[in-house]
């Protein structure tokens, strides 16, 4: 049986009270982290059930019978979700009414509790930052992709972000357990201002991301890893890069061609510089061609040992 996700084709259909039903079958959730992707899924099923009815294959399957297009859900509805579905509803009827639209779910799924809260709850223990390139061609005078704050009159919409080494732009999400969530300035909680966001975002990323040190195809070249969802955000715990420069007993250099991907080697190596520079260029490259929303940045960083810090430095490039 297909389900909300199946485009062009119809659920399930059958004849009640006089009346043809067209039937959605909706198996997805409707948590705080998914309610807008579902709302799209859904909002496009139900625009195929419409071109169904508006084109007369309806009327021409079951001639003289009112067409009702039902929502039959798996798991409870959310308030989000119910406000949805009533702004379709009166979408149809002030719009050539020609169907009726409603909803329910199936008595053998539950329990139900349709109408919840699923309103957003910051926890402040949850949240972590999420560093990108700012690719402006000048990000020291480019400030459209800098957060304005409360003044601002998108303020409703817009993240919280600030300058971080000042080519790139730090941003930061909230782990709901099943996805991440951008943090906007409406989400924050009174009182907190930016810069505690980013101490507290700091302090869980040193807490809960464990990172470790894996080799490469090139001896001498190293890479970070852990697990895929926080690797380039390593560059905001400087902890990991003074290990790092007694492990290898130099100071670091330090390559993130990819989000997901952070190689390292000794700074100070003429011929371990040449083969990371290459393989960061590489890997670039690679992903600018096939899976370019993982690019990440072109710039070559460097930890200090007597300045404990890392930073983007111009000395060299990729």
């Amino acid at each position: 049986m297909s389900s909300v996700r199946d485009r062009n084709v119809l659920d399930i259909t059958l004849i009640e009270d006089g009346k043809y039903v067209l039937i959605i079958c909706d198996d997805l959730e409707w948590f705080y982290g998914f309610r807008v992707e579902h709302a799209t899924i859904l909002q496009d099923k139900i625009n195929d059930y419409l071109d169904y009815v508006s084109s007369g294959q309806a009327e021409i399957a079951q001639p003289g019978k009112r067409p009702v297009i039902r929502v039959l859900a798996k798991y409870s509805y959310s308030a989000y979700g119910l406000d949805f579905l009533e702004r379709i509803k009166a979408f149809i009827k002030q719009n050539g009414d020609i169907c009726d639209f409603e909803w329910t779910h199936s008595t053998e799924d539950g329990p139900f509790n349709d109408g919840f809260s699923d309103d957003y709850v910051f926890d402040a223990r949850k949240i972590y930052p999420r560093v990108r390139k700012n690719w402006a061609k000048d990000p020291l005078k480019e400030i459209s992709l800098l957060a304005t704050g409360p003044n601002s009159n998108d303020y409703d919409d817009q993240y919280v972000m600030l300058r971080f080494m000042d080519k790139f732009v730090g941003m930061f999400v909230q782990d709901l357990g099943n996805a991440f969530t951008y943090i906007r300035y409406p989400m924050l909680p009174e009182g907190m201002d930016v810069n505690e966001l980013q101490k507290i975002a700091f302090e869980n990323l040193a807490r809960d991301i464990t990172y470790r040190s894996v080799g490469s195809r090139e001896e001498g070249v190293y890479g970070i890893v852990c697990g895929g969802n926080f690797e380039a955000e390593s560059i905001c715990n400087t902890s990991i890069w003074q290990d790092v420069s007694k492990m290898i007993d130099d100071d670091v250099i330090v390559c993130i061609p990819t989000k997901d991907i952070v190689l390292y080697t000794k700074a100070n190596d003429k011929k371990l510089r040449k083969k990371i520079l290459k393989m960061a260029d590489e890997m670039f490259e690679k992903n600018r061609r096939e899976t370019p929303y993982l690019i990440f940045s072109k710039d070559v960083l460097i930890y200090s040992r007597d300045e404990n810090a890392i930073r983007i430095t111009d000395k060299y490039r990729y």
